[in-house]
């Protein structure tokens, strides 16, 4: 017989790690998979599962739709390392410096927070 739980992990396996890569097909796998949850719930009559699917099941056709469109026109989304570029070619020299000091005080202090939990994890 074929287990729709198993199916279910699986989904969930996989529409994260394509989230987790930024990948719009995500949202349409995590949403086959909540529709199957509401199948599981239906067959176990545990019918809590079913409006909290229904309702994740619209949240990812919303947020399918906004990010499509996004994608669709790109003349509207701005390439932000382009920007960072242009802005920083307009930047006086004081204000070079000063930005190049903070960057350099936040790498050193991811360096101290990476250090201190190698040491932590010992």
């Amino acid at each position: 017989m074929f287990r729709l739980d198993y199916l279910s992990c699986l989904l969930t396996v996989v529409a994260t790690i394509l989230l987790g890569r930024k990948m719009w097909t995500g949202l349409v796998v995590s949403g086959v998979n909540s529709l199957i949850v509401c199948v599981i719930g239906l067959h176990t009559s545990q019918y809590g599962f079913i409006p909290a699917n229904v309702f994740c099941i619209c949240m990812n056709a919303f947020s399918l739709r906004a990010w499509l469109k996004v994608h669709k026109d790109p003349s509207e989304s701005t390439d932000t390392s382009s920007e960072m570029v242009a802005r920083c070619k307009r930047m006086s020299t004081s204000k070079k410096a000063v930005t190049r000091r903070l960057i350099n005080s936040f790498r050193s202090a991811a360096t101290e927070g990476s250090e201190i939990r190698s040491h932590l994890s010992l």
